[in-house]
């Protein structure tokens, strides 16, 4: 099993009370920034954390800050998130030109809060500094001697915090000089968390890159990547959810979730997989059995329901062992998933025609020979041959991962 990690420092009011927290990307237990490209970071930090994650649960319902370099902000990244509880912290690092204050000026446009972060009070920042709307000062590179530096900021009621503060005595002379927000490890240092992540394979990966250099996106070979990888499966679903598209989106199929999407938005999403370059070699066995399980829903339904079904039973097969892949309930991971009603019911309660048949499915893994020959499923297939479907589902994964 693989594991994501996310740093998550606290951000404070003058009174001392949690307005949000600045995330920061790391890659094990060690809490330190890896040594990888930051536009990476920011990529893996948006798959790990947010498509196949939730950013709000991680900030326990506060503000989240998390670190935009150069080319995130150029491929429109930010537009991902919640433009209500996300912070876009535009890095000290990245070079001011003509690109960066349009994707700035866009981000604006749609509601997004841009903190500049690390200010270094350079005259470079003068076209950025009307677009911005929170100032973090590093009190440890520029001192205490701040009065005239932030006497600009203070006078046009933009936000100001006082990054690195150590000691109560900064924090008060930072009280004095009119801070309104503060961080430092005089509050509390960076809190690594971990939890179980999920890993698209590199044939995923390789085949999706190819399929967006073409002159025109073929949906269904798209579809037919993503359905092979739960990963890429459960971060597309995520995405149809996420604030990007006002709210929740009642999704049948792979095929319907890339149509209603639309090109443009698909080749965003792609590019934000491909950039995280989360591949972690072979795919986990309980991903496997995902896999199969899903082709195994598909070629039973193929036996009983008509064609336009069978794509709805190979999703409810997909996503039925992620809450014990990913440690969490199926009822929190269905809260982040724009999935019909009937699906949600077949995950949570085996209910429905997508119930039945993933109850019929987990009595053929289980063995339960009896229970099985009884199921009302079982009795409409007219003598198929069950365990031949299951040997076939087993053959398509593994041609599907090698």
């Amino acid at each position: 099993m693989s594991y994501s990690y996310i740093a998550r420092q606290p951000i404070l009011t003058r009174d001392q009370k949690v307005y949000g927290y600045e995330l920061l990307f790391r890659d094990s237990e060690a809490n330190s920034f890896p040594n990888i490209d930051p536009n990476e970071a920011t990529s893996k930090l948006l798959l790990e954390q947010h498509l196949l994650g939730d950013i709000q649960t991680l900030c326990m319902g506060k503000q989240a800050f998390i670190n935009f370099h150069a080319q995130t902000l150029l491929n429109d990244f930010p537009s991902f998130l919640n433009a209500r509880t996300v912070w876009v912290e535009l890095l000290e690092t990245v070079g001011v030109d003509e690109p960066l204050l349009k994707a700035c000026s866009s981000a604006k446009s749609k509601g997004y809060r841009i903190a500049l972060d690390d200010h270094d009070f350079d005259n470079q920042w003068e076209p950025v500094i009307p677009m911005i709307n929170m100032v973090k000062i590093d009190i440890q590179e520029q001192g205490l001697a701040l009065g005239e530096k932030i006497k600009y900021f203070k006078e046009q009621g933009v936000p100001l915090l006082a990054e690195r503060v150590e000691t109560r005595e900064e924090f008060e002379q930072c009280l004095e000089l009119g801070f309104d927000y503060f961080q430092g490890f005089f509050f509390e240092q960076p809190q690594v968390l971990q939890r179980k992540s999920l890993s698209p394979n590199r044939l995923s990966m390789l085949t999706l890159l190819k399929e967006t250099h073409k002159e025109e996106i073929d949906l269904k070979a798209l579809r037919k990547i993503i359905e092979q990888d739960l990963s890429l499966t459960y971060s597309l679903l995520k995405l149809v959810n996420s604030a990007l598209h006002g709210g929740r989106k009642k999704i049948e199929t792979i095929q319907h979730a890339l149509a209603y999407l639309g090109t443009n938005e698909i080749k965003r999403f792609i590019t934000l997989v491909v950039l995280a370059n989360v591949a972690a070699g072979e795919p986990e066995e309980l991903t496997i059995k995902s896999i199969t399980r899903a082709r195994f829903m598909e070629l039973i339904s193929a036996e009983i329901l008509s064609e336009k079904y069978h794509s709805a039973a190979f999703l409810t097969g997909m996503l039925s062992l992620l809450d014990v892949i990913l440690g969490v309930s199926m009822e929190d991971i269905l809260k982040q998933l724009p999935v019909s009603k009937d699906i949600e019911r077949a995950l949570i309660k085996r209910e429905g025609a997508w119930g039945f048949l993933l109850e019929m499915t987990e009595l053929y893994e289980r063995g339960k020979w009896d229970k099985l020959e009884k199921h009302p499923l079982k009795q409409k297939m007219n003598g198929t041959n069950v365990g031949q479907l299951y040997i076939d589902a087993s053959q398509w994964c593994r041609l599907a991962i090698s």
